[in-house]
């Protein structure tokens, strides 16, 4: 037991000094910069904002509102990874594709979340539709382009050996191209979903209703600073969760792939 908890205080033990440092800074006023008064606006302490988010999360709205965000943000990475992996295969695998549609993405890439903000309210109008398509977009390009890469590097003798045996397109989905992708997927899953979580919050403060964008922008309005800190923390626990949850679990999988075709 007494191991159990010295490993836990070392593995987060960056996280500890970082609450010591912000109580301390609280508690000075920022080492004389602010009153008391100020300071409270400015720099909540960690136990005013854990005081606030414990009576948040006991009158069910905070996890009502993630709940909103969790739905949107799944939604959007549905969409992203159902375009982003099939054309992603299609331009790995057809150079045709690639020249075709790759220079979109190259355009498209650098293009932060936010700035589809106007335009999904153009076309979409204010509402959870005009969320939904901000965090798709977010989404597909990661896993698009890491989906191609995982396809460009697939093992040429392996590629040679289906030629060989005159395997249909099929057969060389289900049996080459999809087991060899996989790590890059998940890869790429992962950075669509940090993308999904980053631009969720963006897309639901312009007039959506619901969602942790909603009440960060709410808390904002009325000068509700432990606010900004609990959505900061909420996005970090939901972020380390499903890396937890979802993608460790899959890539010790694809590890033990990796393992089984080298042995």
């Amino acid at each position: 037991m007494k191991t159990k908890i010295i490993r836990a205080l070392q593995d987060y033990s960056s996280i500890v000094l970082l609450v010591i440092f912000w109580q301390l800074l609280s508690a000075t006023g920022m080492f004389g910069k602010y009153d008391d008064n100020m300071i409270k606006m400015v720099l909540p302490s960690p136990f005013q904002v854990a005081g606030k988010m414990a009576d948040i999360t006991a009158s069910g709205y905070l996890l009502e509102n993630i709940l909103v965000s969790f739905v949107r943000v799944i939604a959007g990475f549905a969409i992203g990874a159902g375009i982003g992996i099939p054309v992603g295969i299609l331009m790995g695998y057809k150079r045709s594709v690639k020249k075709l549609v790759y220079p979109l993405f190259k355009i498209i890439a650098p293009i932060p979340g936010v700035a589809w903000i106007p335009l999904a309210i153009i076309w979409f109008g204010l509402g959870n539709d005009a969320a939904v398509f901000i965090i798709a977009m977010s989404a597909i390009t990661p896993i698009c382009i890491n989906t191609m890469q995982g396809v460009e590097e697939i093992d040429p003798a392996l590629k040679d050996l289906f030629l060989t045996l005159k395997a249909n397109l099929l057969q060389k989905t289900t049996l080459l191209i999809i087991p060899s992708i996989v790590p890059y997927v998940i890869t790429g899953m992962k950075l669509g979903l940090g993308y999904s979580w980053r631009v969720v919050l963006a897309a639901e403060m312009v007039g959506v209703p619901g969602g942790l964008g909603y009440v960060l922008n709410l808390g904002r309005s009325t000068a509700q600073t432990e606010i900004t800190f609990i959505i900061i923390i909420v996005l970090g626990i939901m972020m380390t969760l499903m890396e937890k949850v979802l993608f460790s679990p899959l890539e010790r999988i694809t590890e033990k792939w990796k393992e089984a075709e080298e042995n």
